[in-house]
């Protein structure tokens, strides 16, 4: 049987200290079975990340933005790029390790869902971050779960695993672009399953983009989603 196609999709915005080793791990990555295709999207940084990211140009696609639209967008321009049977989002922090890509397409290969998520909390042993963090996850990944029928333990994990036939659905914006993608695969009637992940926080003097204020913003949209979907 022919090896299947996973694109790798990198949004990338003001990495420069990190960039260059998820490259590395990227490439390095051997996934028995498996065409890889690694596609960059630079959210336009302006903090070195984009010097970084050309020494790579010969070995991954890279899309440069003239304009920061969020990871959402990002996330967006490069599946436009995508040409393989199923899409895995990965950041370019190193919150997330490429050695636990394996263990979703195992899931994947097993034949029992379309869509693999990895959990950061599924695993007692690998629970990191901050407890304020932790339960704004889990209250998002709880609502997620009572307005769309779901049993997911962590709804806003970098790592989604999920066909490219689906990838339309996926909307440009900025962090709440990946619930509204949750939701829409649960309205299509795609079958999730979750695979326990490492996971390594940083904090917001390291890097980290993400807010609270993105959390109360996520859960006024997933309301209105919902309501328009009734």
């Amino acid at each position: 049987m022919a090896n299947r196609k996973i694109s790798i999709i990198v949004p990338c915005y003001n990495e420069v200290q990190t960039v260059e080793k998820i490259m590395q791990r990227l490439v390095a990555l051997s996934l028995p079975g498996w065409e890889k295709e690694i596609i960059v999207v630079d959210d336009a940084s302006h903090d070195g990340t984009k010097e970084k990211i050309k020494q790579y140009e010969e070995k991954v696609q890279v899309v440069y933005c003239e304009k920061n639209g969020g990871k959402g967008t990002a996330v967006r321009r490069g599946i436009v790029q995508a040409t393989g049977d199923f899409v895995l989002i990965q950041d370019a922090d190193l919150e997330y390790d490429p050695a636990d890509i394996p263990n979703l397409l195992a899931v994947l290969e097993s034949g029992v869902t379309e869509v693999v998520y990895g959990s950061r909390t599924l695993d007692p042993k690998t629970r990191r971050g901050g407890l304020l963090a932790r339960r704004g996850v889990w209250f998002i990944t709880k609502l997620v779960n009572t307005l769309y029928r779901l049993s997911l333990t962590d709804v806003w994990t970098c790592y989604k695993l999920f066909p490219r036939a689906a990838a339309s659905d996926f909307v440009a914006g900025h962090f709440e672009s990946e619930l509204l993608f949750t939701a829409a695969l649960a309205r299509r009637g795609y079958r999730f399953a979750e695979v326990p992940i490492s996971y390594y926080p940083r904090e917001a003097a390291e890097g980290k983009k993400i807010r609270y204020r993105d959390g109360i913003y996520a859960i006024m949209v997933i309301g209105i989603d919902w309501l328009k979907h009734l």
